[in-house]
């Protein structure tokens, strides 16, 4: 576990360093051949190169007559093969002690992605392909139990199991969800086998990331952006799901940022009765009627008014709501927002969330437009 001590750029340094000590170790050098094949492995380097590193090894103690020239190369391979996806976490320091080990012994950690109240997001790897793996945390930020209370736990398994049954062009696609046997002792167990869910990896960043840059975006964009998203609303909706926190750093890009998908299902709660209660959505971005408790299927649809109006205009519309204003239309800020973009913004905005169309209603009206 000392290894944990390099900091990542300090891992790879070390590592390109170590490759030719170690190509030239000897017998009471033998230490450097075991550490450089753990970290060749912590850096999931090709077999090929440890392989070349070992019979360079042996070639060159061959030849200067080294009595015992294989215990180095040995001792390399050993180290490489014990810690290849053996390693499950090298530090119990939430979530850096994932870096550079092996999630569930099957995904290489990469990079850290994002820490969120429920959640760490990893970026992982497994041949050749990247994954955003989302991890249910072991407890918040004050303490409350997540992924250690077993309630929760089944909950989250429950919740994701159903995010697998979601296609859609306009969804964050979700490969695979694993939950533990039993739930957790400690914080060790949970280190070695977290429950999480495997995600594509969405290259072009979020809605938040191009609104920083820009302020608002072009209306033809937003045209197109509102005509997907409600499309994935739609598709999350009749599966009887409700998302509960549809805000811009949820909605997020292709490398080329020409499709828009819907992500961060992790907290999304599945309807019975038609209502759910609700205590996580973001505030910003959530319908009055959440702030008393409850949620419906059009609480989605007012968040995902409150982005589209955000992403015309540079202006949240709840800012108006939360200071008793009436929400004026978006062209009041950019004249060349169409009315009809004006007229259906508004309705999804209403305060009555039974006067809010809903995501097929949505969906039908955008594509005759």
């Amino acid at each position: 576990m000392s290894l944990y001590v390099f900091k990542p750029p300090q891992l790879n340094k070390s590592f390109w360093l170590l490759i030719p000590a170690s190509a030239v170790a000897t017998t009471p050098t033998v230490a450097v051949s075991a550490l450089t094949g753990s970290i060749a492995a912590l850096l999931d380097a090709p077999p090929i190169v440890v392989v070349a590193v070992t019979a360079f090894n042996l070639y060159y103690l061959s030849s200067l007559g080294e009595f015992v020239a294989f215990l180095p190369a040995s001792v390399l391979l050993l180290a490489y093969f014990f810690t290849h996806k053996r390693v499950l976490y090298l530090s119990e320091r939430l979530p850096l002690g994932w870096l550079y080990s092996w999630l569930g012994g099957r995904y290489k950690v990469i990079r850290l992605l994002g820490v969120g109240g429920f959640s760490y997001v990893l970026l992982v790897r497994q041949k050749g392909k990247v994954y955003a793996a989302k991890i249910l945390r072991y407890a918040d930020d004050y303490g409350v139990p997540l992924a250690s209370d077993e309630n929760i736990l089944r909950l989250f398994g429950y919740e994701m199991n159903r995010y697998l049954e979601i296609k859609s062009d306009y969804i964050v696609k979700a490969f695979e969800v694993y939950l533990p046997a039993v739930g957790y002792r400690d914080i060790k167990q949970y280190m070695k086998n977290p429950p999480y869910i495997l995600l594509e990896y969405m290259e072009g960043g979020t809605l938040r990331d191009l609104l920083r840059a820009r302020k608002r975006l072009p209306v033809q964009q937003v045209i197109e952006l509102f005509k997907q998203l409600a499309q994935g609303l739609y598709d999350i909706h009749k599966h009887n799901i409700v998302h509960l926190d549809i805000k811009p750093e949820n909605i997020m890009f292709t490398r080329d940022r020409k499709i828009a998908k819907i992500g961060d299902m992790g907290i999304a709660k599945v309807v019975t009765g038609g209502y759910v209660h609700s205590s996580y959505m973001s505030p910003a971005y959530a319908a009055p009627e959440v702030k008393k408790g409850l949620a419906t299927f059009s609480s989605d649809i007012y968040s995902l008014g409150c982005v589209i109006y955000e992403a015309l205009t540079g202006i949240n519309p709840n800012v108006f709501v939360e200071n008793g204003y009436q929400i004026p239309p978006p062209s009041a800020y950019v004249a060349d927002v169409p009315r009809w973009i004006d007229e259906i913004i508004l309705k999804m905005l209403d305060l009555n969330p039974n006067a809010r169309p809903n995501s097929a209603e949505l969906v039908n009206y955008l594509t005759r437009v």
